[in-house]
């Protein structure tokens, strides 16, 4: 179970006195999202509760707790004892605008392709901002640097200015590159593409697989190792004003000691890793739950033996960005329901137009304290994105779910959801009034979805250790053996063909078409010569006559 009982708070305090080694480590997430926040808070805090001093470039965070310190114009500086927060506004404003919307369904190579000018607007925002300055002509000394495997690249230049390791801590499945850099294989022949497909598959499913595969997994990195890290590389060169800067695929490779993964095996779709991948899912779960307002609180309590569903499609996905015939599809649907609605909807402007009445079921919010409202005793039925964090707190309280996936890794979430017999998974644009409807009743009226959520819930906190002690354990073992260069795999040191085996199956093939072609030139020589004895003997027998 992740709830620390008596004994396990006393065996923590006995460990952090016997352990005595307090470590600077820096924390970077100057790209994130209030979910990607969600994870990493909590384990900020952990760590500087144990005695380590932190400091932490987290934006969504630092900017609520309202920083006295001032390091330039525009970033703060706020010293609580041994946690030291780190914020811009230049980079908060950014985080609030990360352009996706629900019609990057529609594509789902569109966002891999407007990655490299993303990533350039990110970076240059990054190196631009004081914070990054103060980093970079900082004489402090750091043991470790963790940082967000997404988008947060570019702040490798620190890892290489303070000459230490780092380690990734990735808030979604991890992607073909993060793979790549740490040496762990593609496993095409189970583990689904991008699109969510099955892990069981037949033969042409499996060709299938292999294809896209090798298109969005093996083309993202290909795109993203020689394009999209050299594009940083001309940044920084550009906005720092050096040229001699080490490249970041080059700090990637020496200075990469582990990746976290916010996953685990029980609910999801299972792959091959080395040592160097930890699963630490579920780290932002078990924390102490929010009040709720009291509004809020009336009309959750109200909602009686039919309880009440949430709706949600996660932090980056806007509920008023929800395209208007969707929009009136949810509404009416959600007027034929005794069950009471919880939806976030950041914009009310774009509700209760005539032609969109709002039920009286109905209830809409900036903002939704999904932990909280998932742990209530009359949550029914959780319809959402299916992003990660949302698949592992719905998990944890053990409410079923309808998955409507967007972009990313969402798809297969929800295809491992659906196959694991808790969710429905629904498309988009197959999505009708009918079909939304008999999800619901499908999910509220069959006891199997409930059961076997119940299951699965019990699998995934059936751990031998909590995914918190474990980041904390690895956080400190990379930290005590200088890096743990002893956990780095063989195979980061070779080129992709030769991870893939191809300068192998090369090898097989020339030997085998050498082979061919001898056996072949044999079948000619003897032909030959069986056909020069039958000549000779053709001319013994002539000159007999």
């Amino acid at each position: 179970m992740f709830f620390p009982g008596i004994a396990e708070c006393i065996l923590l305090v006995l460990t952090i006195i016997c352990s005595g080694a307090a470590h600077n480590i820096l924390v970077l997430t100057p790209i994130t999202t209030p979910s990607h926040s969600n994870v990493f808070e909590p384990l900020v805090a952990q760590l500087a509760d144990r005695g380590h001093f932190v400091t932490y470039t987290g934006t969504d965070y630092c900017h609520q707790t309202n920083p006295t310190n001032r390091v330039g114009n525009q970033t703060t500086i706020a010293n609580s004892s041994n946690l030291r927060l780190l914020t811009s506004p230049n980079l908060v404003r950014l985080n609030s605008q990360h352009e996706i919307d629900f019609n990057d369904r529609d594509s789902p190579f569109r966002l891999l392709f407007r990655m490299p000018g993303t990533l350039e607007k990110y970076c240059k925002a990054i190196y631009e901002d004081p914070v990054f300055h103060w980093l970079m002509n900082s004489k402090e000394r750091y043991d470790l640097i963790i940082l967000d495997g997404f988008s947060n690249d570019c702040t490798l230049l620190l890892a290489e200015v303070f000459d230490v390791p780092f380690i990734y801590l990735n808030c979604f499945p991890p992607t073909p590159w993060l793979l790549y850099a740490i040496g762990s294989p593609l496993a095409m022949d189970h583990f689904p593409n991008p699109s969510g497909t099955r892990d069981k598959m037949d033969l042409w499913q499996r060709t299938f697989n292999v294809v896209t595969q090798v298109v969005t997994g093996l083309g993202g990195l290909f795109i993203y190792n020689w394009h999209i890290l050299p594009t940083i590389d001309r940044v920084a060169s550009r906005v720092l004003g050096k040229h001699n800067l080490t490249p970041i695929l080059d700090i990637q490779s020496r200075r990469l000691s582990l990746l976290m993964t916010n996953t685990h095996f029980s609910i999801n779709f299972q792959l091959p890793t080395s040592p160097a991948v930890v699963e630490v899912g579920g780290l932002h779960l078990g924390g102490k739950l929010k009040r709720l307002p009291k509004d809020l609180v009336s009309f959750l309590d109200g909602s009686g033996d039919a309880g009440f569903i949430i709706v949600s499609f996660g932090s980056m996905l806007r509920g008023d960005g929800l395209p208007k015939d969707f929009r009136r599809l949810f509404l009416s649907v959600f007027a034929r329901l005794p069950q009471r609605v919880v939806w976030k909807w950041e914009n009310q402007s774009k509700l209760g137009e005539s032609e969109e009445l709002i039920p009286s079921n109905v209830k809409t919010i900036s903002w939704l304290p999904q932990k909280e409202l998932l742990s209530h005793r009359n949550a029914r039925l959780f319809i959402s994105h299916g992003g990660l964090l949302s698949k592992q707190e719905t998990i944890f309280n053990g409410v079923p779910a309808i998955f409507l996936p967007v972009w990313a890794d969402q798809p297969i979430n929800a295809q491992k959801a659906e196959d694991d017999g808790y969710a429905i998974r629904l498309c988009w644009d197959e999505l009708t009034e009918e079909i939304l409807y008999n999800a619901i009743q499908a999910i509220l009226t069959n006891p199997r979805y409930a059961k076997r959520m119940q299951q699965v819930s019990a699998l995934m906190q059936d751990q031998i250790d909590k995914p918190m002690g474990r980041a904390i354990y690895w956080i400190e073992y990379v930290i005590r053996h200088q890096g743990a260069p002893h956990l780095r795999n063989a195979s980061r040191d070779l080129m992709l063909p030769q991870r893939a085996l191809l300068d192998v199956m090369c090898i097989f093939f020339i030997f085998t078409f050498s082979m061919i072609y001898v056996i072949y030139r044999l079948c000619l020589f003897c032909s030959a010569l069986y056909r020069w004895k039958d000549m000779m003997i053709g001319l013994l027998h002539k000159k007999d006559d």
